[in-house]
C-alpha cells in the first residue's frame, strides 16, 4: 500500500506538468498537493468541474502511450479502489484468484460487475496487441459532479481488434486518474 501510494503521488506530480489548471471563478487557480495518504482521499471534489478537452486528451494520451510505450503502470493511472477492483477481476477464476461469488459480494455495491473484463486484461480484452489508437473519446457526462464519463473505442488495426468502453475519470489535483472501466466487447 505504501509503494502504491508513492507511486500515485509520483503520477500526480508527472501529470502536473502536462495539464492546465483548472479556473475558478475569477482570475483564481486552485492547487492541489498531495503530501500525505490522508489528503488523497480528500481531492474527490463532488462539486468541481472538469475541463473536458483537457480530460479526453489526457486519457488518450494515457492509454496510447501505456499500450505503445510501456510508460504508464497501470497502478499510476488509476485510483486505488479501481486498481484494486480490476486486479481482482482479472484474477477471477485462476489460481490464487478469487470466485465469481466472491468477486460479485466484494464489489457489486461498487462496480458494474457484469462489464468488469473477468480474466481480461486492463483496458482490452486482449492478451496481444499491435500499436492501439483511441479512434473515439466522447463526453456522455458533463463532468460537473467530480467526475467525467467517456465514450471510448481503442483500436488496434494491426491485429483487427475494437474495443469498446465507458471509461470514468477524476481529478486529482491537476491531473486524472480512471476510476473506473465499463467493458462492452
Amino acid at each position: 500500500m505504501k509503494t502504491l501510494t508513492i507511486h500515485l503521488i509520483s503520477v500526480i506530480f508527472l501529470f502536473s506538468c502536462q495539464n492546465k489548471p483548472q479556473p475558478t471563478s475569477g482570475n483564481q487557480v486552485v492547487t492541489t498537493i498531495v503530501d500525505s495518504p490522508a489528503a488523497h482521499s480528500e481531492m474527490y471534489d463532488d462539486e468541481s468541474s472538469i475541463d473536458t478537452e483537457d480530460a479526453v486528451t489526457w486519457l488518450t494520451e494515457v492509454i496510447e502511450t501505456h499500450f505503445n510505450e510501456g510508460v504508464y503502470p497501470m497502478e499510476d493511472i488509476c485510483t486505488p479502489k479501481y486498481y484494486e477492483y480490476k486486479m481482482d477481476a482479472i484474477q477471477v477464476g485462476y489460481d490464487g484468484g478469487m470466485n465469481e461469488e466472491v468477486f460479485n459480494k466484494k464489489w457489486s455495491s461498487d462496480f458494474d460487475i457484469e462489464h468488469a473484463g473477468r480474466g481480461t486484461g486492463f483496458l482490452i480484452s486482449g492478451q496481444d496487441w499491435g500499436t492501439l489508437k483511441v479512434t473515439k473519446c466522447t463526453p456522455i457526462s458533463d463532468g460537473k459532479k467530480g467526475f467525467l464519463m467517456l465514450n471510448v473505442t481503442i483500436e488496434d488495426k494491426e491485429l483487427k481488434s475494437t474495443y469498446h468502453r465507458d471509461i470514468k475519470i477524476v481529478p486529482v489535483g491537476k491531473a486524472y486518474l480512471i476510476d473506473d472501466v465499463v467493458e462492452y466487447d
